[in-house]
């Protein structure tokens, strides 16, 4: 018996180890918002990284519906140490330009009117700033670097986007996952039927928006749309290197687990996203349809008294969605899900920033706001 005891002990020490460290990695990614140009206001936002991921990483492994659905019983484990991707510098020198027109007017306004214009100022100015493809394009290939790395030592990353920091969240996943059958694509064009034959004939895996750009074959108009570039010349020769751009500006299939946006403002600036009754764009619908197809989520959870923090949508069902959509969907886990109904209890000027401060009831509220969108989405995996 005592023999039969000790060879089960160490069987036991041999097992336990070896399946924590064939867990893979996710590695968690905090994203800075608006008015981080200065010294100051980037150590808060490092000193803030700090502070929440511990809170985070505790709340997610204390969670038993955390550790059955989304680490997969032990299939994932979340990094201890965070990482942080921060692009609140890249507007120095339209901030000194604001800073002098401000100076300006401070000569002939009223102190508390020159107060709140320069608070309104500083605190949206980056929030426009990100928003123009022009300024928004280079930070996401930036993030998508450091996305890769963390994918090439074998780890999938969830990004958390605080403030306008959710404008680089959603705009990666729009420009960057693969969610674009090409021949479908090239079918709803004008272009010729003898490309279309081809393309059919040669078919290449599924792609992104970026591809497509880099690679010559769609451009965007003046107003904003993707369109194929009908005046390519060697069309087909770029059109057989797509698999190679795919490769290089696309996330991989399960990189990117999922996002959290919070103190996000993100419908002010992207209305339609939230607008039950505005048609979806062509792109934005096959959005929704990879998140739910590839066990993907995507989370709003902003602070009740926060002013700046607004839902993505309204919670809807995966029928819902799906008709929303209009397309055939193959549900695989995922979900949208958001939750603005815990208060900060901070004043309504200091809720916006509170996130950080009170990083342990934040946490929390990831947490329940995860199982609430898996449950709404999935109810026969329960």
């Amino acid at each position: 018996m005592k023999k039969f005891f000790i060879i089960f002990i160490l069987l036991f020490l041999m097992s336990g180890p070896a399946y924590c460290n064939d867990a893979q990695e996710i590695q968690f990614i905090y994203i800075n918002g608006s008015n981080n140009n200065d010294k100051k206001m980037t150590n808060w936002f490092f000193e803030g990284v700090q502070k929440m991921h511990p809170c985070m990483f505790e709340a997610f492994n204390n969670s038993t519906f955390i550790k059955e659905k989304f680490l997969k019983n032990g299939k994932y484990k979340i990094s201890q140490l965070p990482q942080a991707f921060f692009w609140g510098d890249r507007s120095n020198e339209e901030i000194k330009s604001l800073n002098s027109d401000l100076k300006m007017t401070k000569m002939f306004s009223p102190k508390i009117a020159q107060t709140v214009r320069s608070l309104l100022a500083h605190y949206l100015h980056d929030a426009i700033w990100v928003s123009h493809y022009r300024n928004m394009h280079p930070v996401i290939d930036d993030l998508h670097k450091q996305v890769m790395l963390n994918y090439k030592n074998n780890k999938s990353v969830v990004l958390f986007g605080y403030s306008a920091g959710a404008f680089v969240t959603y705009e990666y996943m729009f420009n960057k996952l693969p969610d674009i059958d090409i021949i479908e694509f090239i079918s709803l064009t004008k272009l010729s039927d003898e490309f279309k034959n081809f393309v059919k004939d040669n078919k290449q895996q599924n792609t992104c928006i970026d591809a497509l750009v880099e690679s010559g074959l769609a451009v965007y108009s003046a107003d904003g749309k993707l369109v194929p570039n009908m005046s390519l010349e060697n069309a087909k020769e770029n059109y057989l290197k797509l698999d190679e751009y795919t490769c290089k500006y696309c996330v991989p299939k399960g990189a990117l687990k999922g996002i959290v946006n919070f103190a996000s403002p993100l419908v002010l600036f992207y209305s339609d996203i939230s607008n039950p009754e505005y048609p979806l764009t062509y792109f934005n619908k096959l959005l929704y349809k990879y998140l739910l197809e590839n066990d993907m989520f995507w989370l709003t959870v902003n602070y009740a008294d926060d002013p700046l923090g607004y839902p993505t949508t309204r919670n809807i069902s995966y029928k819902d969605l799906k008709e929303k959509v209009n397309m055939e969907i193959l549900p695989n886990k995922g979900f949208l899900f958001s939750k603005s109904n815990v208060k900060s209890r901070r004043t309504f000027m200091g809720a916006h920033t509170s996130y950080w401060d009170t990083a342990k009831k934040f946490s929390k509220s990831v947490v329940s706001a995860y199982e609430e969108g898996y449950k709404l989405y999935n109810e026969n995996d329960l």
